[in-house]
């Protein structure tokens, strides 16, 4: 769970990094890359669709950082939030395109009994109906199942 959270906090770091300085490579070079090999209105149009392709990736790598930050706190106490829960449904499915068949079953959304509250979290090998104790962040919701109790 820990070595999870370090590389989502380093990989939206990165991806920050990353999306700022395109932006301004973007930005910098512009007459070079867009417009030299485009006319002037495909240009502007390829321009904007990239800055606004940068900026969304850029900013989805700022809020998932921002996250981390958040349960940084965990991270650096060796804290967690430990909890009995059950699990009603999964939220996301998805059917496998190759035509097999196969249709995988993500982010699994848990009762917690203790707290009679809803919860979707990351975690992988669990089933509907079954009760687990799980630790988990709760920013980031990485999970670990620790032990089947029914």
């Amino acid at each position: 769970m820990v070595s999870t959270y370090w590389y989502v906090f380093y990989l939206s770091l990165f991806g920050t990094i990353f999306g700022i300085i395109l932006f301004f490579l973007a930005h910098f070079f512009k007459k070079r890359v867009f417009f030299k090999r485009y006319d002037k209105i495909s240009g502007v149009v390829l321009l904007i669709i990239s800055s606004v392709l940068i900026i969304w990736f850029t900013m989805y790598c700022c809020d998932l950082f921002q996250r981390c930050c958040k349960d940084y706190v965990y991270i650096e106490n060796n804290t967690y939030i430990e909890e009995r829960a059950r699990v009603v449904e999964f939220t996301v499915v998805k059917r496998d395109q190759d035509g097999n068949g196969e249709i995988s079953y993500r982010e699994p959304k848990f009762f917690l009994i203790d707290k009679d509250e809803y919860v979707v979290l990351y975690v992988i090998d669990v089933e509907i109906g079954e009760t687990y104790i799980i630790r988990y962040y709760p920013h980031t919701r990485i999970c670990d199942v620790i032990q089947q109790i029914s």
